[in-house]
C-alpha cells in the first residue's frame, strides 16, 4: 500500500511540474503575441516609440531607450520592429515558472499615441494587443 501511495505522490509531483512548465510556455507565447502586435501597430516616425516596447521578467523597467534604428517618417519601422521582437524573445528565453512577465513602454507620449494622436494606429491599440494575448491564452490547451 505504501508503494502505491508513493507512486501516486510521485506521479502527481511530475504532473504538477509539467503543468508549471506548460503554463510558462503559454505565458511566453502570449507575451510574444502581444509584442509582435505592438511592434507592428505602434505608430512610427523616428522609431523611438516602437523601440521602447520592453519585456522584463520579475519587475517593471523605467528605462527609456534610443531608437534601435533612428529614422524619420517611419523609414526604419521594419528593422526597429524586428529588433523589438528579437529583444523580447531573448528576454523570454530565461522565463521561469512563477516569474511575472512585464511589457512596458515608458515614453511619456505613448499614452497620447494610444489615445489616437497618430493616424497610423487607432485609439486603443495597446488594449487591442493585450486582448490578442488573452485570446491566445484562452485557446491554449493545458491539461493536468
Amino acid at each position: 500500500m505504501t508503494k502505491t501511495l508513493l507512486d501516486l505522490a510521485n506521479n502527481l509531483e511530475k504532473r504538477a511540474a509539467n503543468l508549471q512548465a506548460k503554463g510558462c510556455r503559454v505565458a511566453v507565447s502570449a507575451a510574444l503575441s502581444i509584442i509582435d502586435d505592438l511592434s507592428n501597430i505602434t505608430p512610427v516616425d523616428t522609431s523611438k516609440a516602437v523601440s521602447n516596447w520592453q519585456v522584463t521578467l520579475g519587475s517593471k523597467t523605467d528605462a527609456r531607450l534610443n531608437p534601435h534604428y533612428p529614422g524619420e517618417y517611419g523609414s526604419t519601422k521594419s528593422p526597429s520592429s524586428k529588433a523589438t521582437r528579437d529583444n523580447a524573445r531573448n528576454v523570454l528565453q530565461s522565463k521561469k515558472p512563477g516569474v511575472t512577465i512585464y511589457i512596458s513602454n515608458t515614453l511619456p507620449y505613448i499614452l497620447e499615441l494610444n489615445e489616437g494622436s497618430s493616424r497610423q494606429a487607432p485609439a486603443g491599440f495597446v488594449q487591442r494587443s493585450v486582448l490578442i494575448g488573452r485570446k491566445f491564452v484562452r485557446k491554449a490547451k493545458i491539461r493536468f
